[in-house]
């Protein structure tokens, strides 16, 4: 079902990534991305996350894909490095792992039990 959602969202390829939002501090945890690509603008929500790692955010983040890597995955070595670089904050390993592939900018390497897609307002937020 995951890999449905992000595929049904062209794996958000070309999207820029302009927030980073974190939940309360208690579980479960969540984090959300806000992405646009012109007027379009969703909320990309992980639930239960229990580890993550940013690298290289910047004033500008284009993404090349998001993808769940499972273990048979030839990119799972490099995702799960990037998620060891982040600060545990949990013993309890979540479901699935999601990489955020950068073309310019930001990579995300996220543990997390679900994600959502929700619209939001059209446009950037200035």
């Amino acid at each position: 079902m995951t890999d449905e959602l992000l595929k049904a969202w062209g794996y958000f390829h070309d999207w820029s990534l302009d927030s980073v939002t974190v939940g309360a501090n208690a579980e479960p945890r969540t984090l959300t991305l806000g992405l646009y690509i012109g007027e379009r603008r969703v909320a990309l929500t992980f639930r239960g996350v229990t580890c993550v790692s940013v690298k290289q955010f910047g004033l500008l983040n284009i993404v090349y894909g998001i993808h769940v890597v499972g273990p048979g995955d030839t990119k799972h070595a490099r995702a799960s490095a990037v998620l060891e670089t982040g600060e545990r904050l949990t013993h309890r390993r979540a479901a699935l792992l999601v990489f955020v592939y950068s073309t310019l900018g930001a990579e995300l390497a996220i543990e997390c039990d679900s994600l959502e897609v929700r619209e939001t307002e059209s446009g950037p937020v200035l």
